[in-house]
């Protein structure tokens, strides 16, 4: 048991870790991401039968090269996914690594992590929360370790709309670790719960402040996105947004074209919709990844197809409810807004008072509980459709 023991301390975890990078990468540089999950999956086959403490080990670092690999680039099954965190678990108890106040316990918190990702990845956010939860009972963790952590539980709060709670999270990862990077990227997240909570004064403020705090370029530049968003709401111009996304800039990228394609659906004035690429000319570009962001690709693609003539309306109508179940799988939370109030301008301009109202009420139910109660319209781009009398446009 002494020889486990030693294999199961941290610079031995660490050295597996190293190793079993080292090997991973030299399969994907002869082939290529199916051939390098494959190759994981076999190699914890074949260590069934461990006995010893560093097969045992070198098998839960696969495990966890199979959970991160599919996060990053899809390849397993839900099952696959259920089994290989079961056997991660099974792995660490077998060797007998406990929770709590443990050298080696930080193991499960970083199981934990990684499910709490895949699941975020599949649009199941209260289980992604969960989780977080349940690693942070796992584990002490050091100070970066409970900035990410709080940060994790951030984010899928704030998907769910729960403002307050993911607010609280982001503001504790702030307080906690000393890296930057990590730092911008919170402080991005806590300025989008701001601006779609409907504190917009709290929001100029921050971005002041983040102008002159944050060194990764990425957020600098997403931060001139979100600036553009708050200044949308009082202007209604989304010439912004069309500049800062325009072929050559930082963010002529999948995300963001397609983010701006529902800003165009979405809004009142249709010669939005005019100015913007079609998302199936997007989704032809080579220099645009949109295999990462499926669920947002197949609710804009289906909406630009709402709009076709040509297309049987019934047909039309069959087709948007088919995505209906993707847009709560959407990762951002604005995101689900841009969907819902596209859906609505769609049917209102088609004359189809009932679902556009009751569709409508999906938007505001959310505002509502993004913003406490306080505003219907956090987007800030509704206003018409908000008074619209829907009971005698129904009858």
């Amino acid at each position: 048991m002494s020889k486990t023991r030693e294999s199961w301390r941290r610079p031995a975890i660490d050295e597996m870790k190293r190793t079993v990078k080292a090997e991973l990468d030299q399969v994907l540089a002869a082939s290529n991401e199916a051939a390098r999950l494959n190759y994981i999956l076999e190699q914890i086959q074949l260590l069934e039968e461990a006995s010893e403490g560093s097969s045992h080990l070198r098998r839960f670092v696969l495990v966890m090269s199979a959970l991160v690999h599919h996060e990053r680039y899809g390849g397993l099954s839900k099952k696959q996914i259920q089994d290989l965190g079961a056997l991660g678990q099974a792995i660490l108890r077998v060797v007998g690594v406990k929770t709590g106040h443990t050298p080696t316990s930080f193991l499960y918190a970083e199981m934990h992590a990684i499910m709490s990702d895949i699941h975020y990845s599949n649009g199941e956010f209260l289980s992604s929360l969960w989780e977080r939860q349940l690693g942070a009972h796992a584990a002490v963790m050091t100070a970066e370790h409970l900035s990410r952590q709080n940060y994790g539980m951030g984010l899928s709060a704030l998907r769910l709309g729960n403002i307050t709670s993911a607010v609280q999270c982001f503001e504790k990862a702030l307080a906690e670790g000393e890296d930057q990077g990590h730092h911008d990227r919170i402080r991005m997240h806590l300025l989008k719960a701001k601006r779609l909570s409907g504190d917009r004064e709290e929001a100029y403020a921050m971005i002041t402040r983040c102008a002159a705090e944050m060194e990764d370029q990425a957020c600098l530049n997403e931060l001139k996105w979100e600036k553009a968003l708050l200044d949308l709401a009082s202007s209604q111009d989304l010439g912004e947004l069309f500049a800062l996304s325009k072929r050559g800039q930082p963010l002529h990228a999948s995300s963001y074209l397609l983010e701006l394609f529902l800003w165009t659906s979405a809004h009142a004035k249709t010669k939005w919709s005019e100015k913007i690429a079609k998302v199936s000319t997007l989704g032809s570009q080579r220099s645009l990844d949109f295999h990462r962001y499926t669920h947002l690709y197949a609710v804009a693609q289906n909406i630009e197809q709402a709009y076709d003539v040509e297309i049987p309306f019934a047909k039309r109508l069959l087709d948007i409810k088919k995505i209906l179940p993707r847009i709560q799988l959407l990762r951002q939370v604005d995101q689900e807004l841009l969907a819902w109030l596209s859906l609505a301008r769609w049917l209102y301009r088609s004359h189809h008072y009932p679902m556009a109202s009751m569709i409508f009420h999906e938007y505001q139910a959310l505002c509502l509980k993004l913003s406490r109660g306080a505003s219907r319209d956090v987007l800030g781009i509704a206003q018409d459709l908000a008074e619209v009398d829907w009971l005698s446009k129904s009858a």
